[in-house]
């Protein structure tokens, strides 16, 4: 039999089965074949490959590689917001009251101290060990393949 009647069959049994996408995808993630169709149906100027040094570390369309940095982004600004809507902020620190000769009561606020505090609070809700990084990448690329 050669390789045109295989394909011939085996496309004939799958429409009898009547296989939908969903199933196909599976069928070529399990032969090993994603990348390959990727490649084949995507046009070539829409492939963005993130390389370390010769190796290709991970291939998107540019649509995904925008969805997975919009989900970074507001996965970012959700931990950030969560962070600083959490914190008691000790602003006595912050603010200096001070009555003049005139009766007059002056108030000076350090911004800048509350920027550090704010970046304080906003590095502690952030786990940037090589572990958790890698842990929340793989955990969007999972929420990308859900979407």
């Amino acid at each position: 039999m050669t390789n045109q009647n295989i394909a011939d069959s085996i496309i004939k049994l799958l429409f009898e089965v009547g296989v939908d996408g969903e199933t196909m995808e599976y069928i070529i993630d399990k032969l090993g074949m994603r990348d390959q169709m990727i490649k084949q149906l995507t046009p070539q100027e829409d492939i963005v490959e993130l390389e370390r040094g010769e190796e290709v570390m991970a291939r998107f369309t540019k649509q995904q590689l925008i969805e997975y940095t919009r989900e970074i982004q507001e996965r970012c600004k959700q931990a950030t917001f969560e962070a600083i809507k959490n914190e008691s902020f000790d602003f006595e620190n912050m603010v200096e009251l001070e009555l003049d000769y005139n009766k007059q009561i002056s108030v000076e606020f350090d911004e800048d101290s509350l920027y550090r505090e704010i970046e304080c609070v906003i590095d502690d809700a952030f786990e940037t060990d090589d572990d958790s990084v890698f842990d929340e990448a793989t955990n969007v690329i999972q929420f990308m393949k859900k979407v």
